[in-house]
C-alpha cells in the first residue's frame, strides 16, 4: 500500500538510518523540510504487515525513490510517478534498472556516489566569491546550456536555486571574468553533518583553466571546516578525473531517468 504523508513521521528517517548515501537528496529534504515547503511531496510504501518497504519524495520536478531492501512494488511506484509526471527520478541503480522498462518516456542513465571527508590546504584559494543576488539569472542561463539542465525549465531552476541560497539550504560559489560568470559550483542542499556538490559548470570558452579544481576546492574547503561530510554524484569519466584528484572516494551507486522531450 502507498500513501501520501500529511502529517511527519519519524519513522522514516529511522528507516533510512545511516543508508542516506543511497538516498541523499531525500534525506536532506526530509530532515530540513519535512512536509512543511509546499513543493515537497512525499509517499510512503508498505508492506503487508504494515512495515516501511519504500520512500518516495518529490521536491519542485524531481523525484528520489528510496527502499532498503529493494522490495517495493513497482506498479504502485509507477502509478505515482505517472500522475506526478517528474522530469526526473533518482534512486539506486536497481531500482532504476526495474523502472526503465516500465516507463518508455524517460532515459535512464547511471552513475556513482561520491564521499569526501578531508580536502588539502592548499585548496583554501582567495579568488571564489559567494555569488550574489544578480548572479542568479547568469547561473541558471549557463546550466540550461548543458546537459545537466535539461531536465528544467529556467524558471523551475531559478526558483529552486534562489529559494535554497536563501534560505541557507545551499550555497554558491563562483568566480568571474570581470561581469561574467567563468566557472560555478554550488552544494544542493546541506544540513549540520551533510552537504551534496552539484551545479559545476565552467563557460564553454573558459574550460581548461583549472577554474572548476579551484571552485569546487574552495568550497569543499569551507564546508569541511564546518564539519560537514561532502557528497556528490557525478554520471561522466570526465568528472570522475576531478573529484578523483580531490579525494573524493566511491561509497554506492545510482542511476536516473529523465523525461524525454
Amino acid at each position: 500500500m502507498i500513501k501520501r504523508l500529511v502529517v511527519n513521521d519519524s519513522k522514516i528517517l529511522d528507516y533510512i538510518s545511516t543508508n542516506y548515501s543511497e538516498c541523499l537528496y531525500l534525506y536532506i529534504d526530509y530532515v530540513k523540510y519535512g512536509i512543511s515547503n509546499e513543493n515537497v511531496k512525499i509517499w510512503v510504501q508498505t508492506s503487508n504487515d504494515h512495515n516501511i518497504i519504500c520512500v518516495i519524495l518529490k521536491y519542485y520536478t524531481g523525484m528520489h525513490i528510496y527502499s532498503k531492501l529493494k522490495n517495493l512494488y513497482y506498479e504502485e511506484i509507477v502509478n505515482i510517478i505517472r500522475e506526478e509526471k517528474p522530469s526526473i527520478i533518482c534512486a539506486h541503480h536497481q531500482i532504476i534498472k526495474n523502472l526503465e522498462n516500465r516507463l518508455t518516456n524517460y532515459d535512464s542513465e547511471y552513475g556513482s556516489v561520491r564521499e569526501l571527508a578531508s580536502i588539502d590546504e592548499k585548496y583554501n584559494y582567495n579568488v571564489i566569491n559567494k555569488c550574489k543576488d544578480e548572479d542568479f539569472k547568469q547561473i541558471t542561463e549557463l546550466l540550461l546550456k548543458d546537459e545537466m539542465g535539461r531536465s528544467y525549465s529556467y524558471k523551475s531552476l531559478y526558483n529552486q536555486l534562489k529559494e535554497r541560497n536563501d534560505s541557507n539550504f545551499s550555497r554558491n560559489y563562483v568566480i568571474k571574468d570581470g561581469n561574467n560568470i567563468v566557472s560555478h559550483a554550488a552544494t544542493g542542499a546541506e544540513i549540520d553533518n551533510a552537504a551534496i556538490l552539484t551545479y559545476v559548470i565552467t563557460a564553454p570558452k573558459s574550460r581548461g583553466n583549472g577554474y572548476a579544481t579551484k571552485v569546487v576546492g574552495k568550497l569543499c574547503y569551507d564546508l569541511i571546516n564546518e564539519g560537514k561530510k561532502i557528497y556528490l554524484i557525478n554520471y561522466t569519466d570526465e568528472s570522475t578525473a576531478l573529484y578523483t584528484k580531490l579525494g573524493f572516494k566511491q561509497v554506492a551507486t545510482i542511476g536516473k531517468l529523465v523525461l524525454k522531450k
